[in-house]
């Protein structure tokens, strides 16, 4: 039997962006950080073999990820949690170290929940494996019914939102929602993407989203 994953395009579609947008990234990023501690293994091994442990543990999480997601499923932290404990565990996971300035610690609208989730997974991939940064801060706050999601690194700067990277594909995402991006990317002066999203969206948003997320976890 056909699921609504795959018999409707547009749920299809929704897939496919997560998977691209969030797991694959993730994928990346784990990569870059196997190569290293390969790279290390000839000077010391203790350090190394602790960090790919974790590596290969974090795996296990994207391979589960990966199989909810293909069900049309958001990643479960959050679903369950909200948008400041799915930062979190993005942060805990980062290759780089994060610092989470202000988060918004209460519920939005599962869209602009997850579109939010997306957006930082994607500029920590990017900030990880293209700008060689050091460090992140993040911020994601409300006012007057608007959030504001801010991702700032201190890398090498010079990205072009136009020559592919992957937030370029998120613009679609958010500005279906109402939002905008900007990214700002100086040469040796780090890359800030700020996003503005609505805080709420018109009920029968809220219900198409949701009434579209049941039909799929139904598995019908």
């Amino acid at each position: 039997m056909l699921t609504a994953a795959t018999s409707s395009p547009r749920p299809r579609r929704r897939i496919e962006r997560n998977l691209h947008d969030g797991t694959q990234q993730r994928l990346v990023s784990l990569t870059l950080e196997l190569r290293l501690a390969e790279g290390a293994l000839a000077a010391e091994l203790e350090e190394p073999r602790r960090t790919m442990g974790r590596v290969a543990r974090e795996l296990d999480g994207v391979i589960e990820e990966l199989r909810e997601i293909s069900r049309g499923i958001h990643p479960a932290i959050l679903s369950e949690g909200g948008l400041a404990p799915a930062l979190r565990t993005l942060a805990r996971r980062s290759a780089i170290p994060i610092e989470l300035g202000n988060v918004v610690d209460h519920r939005l609208p599962e869209p602009i929940e997850v579109a939010a989730y997306y957006v930082v997974s994607e500029a920590l991939a990017n900030a990880t494996k293209h700008a060689n940064a050091s460090r992140v801060v993040i911020e994601a706050t409300t006012r007057e019914g608007r959030l504001r999601l801010s991702i700032r690194d201190d890398g090498a700067g010079g990205a072009d939102p136009a020559g592919g990277s992957g937030l370029v594909g998120l613009r679609d995402r958010v500005e279906a929602l109402g939002g905008s991006i900007e990214i700002s990317s100086p040469p040796l002066r780090g890359t800030d993407v700020v996003v503005d999203l609505p805080a709420e969206l018109d009920l029968a948003v809220d219900e198409s989203e949701d009434s579209q997320s049941d039909w799929v976890r139904a598995g019908h």
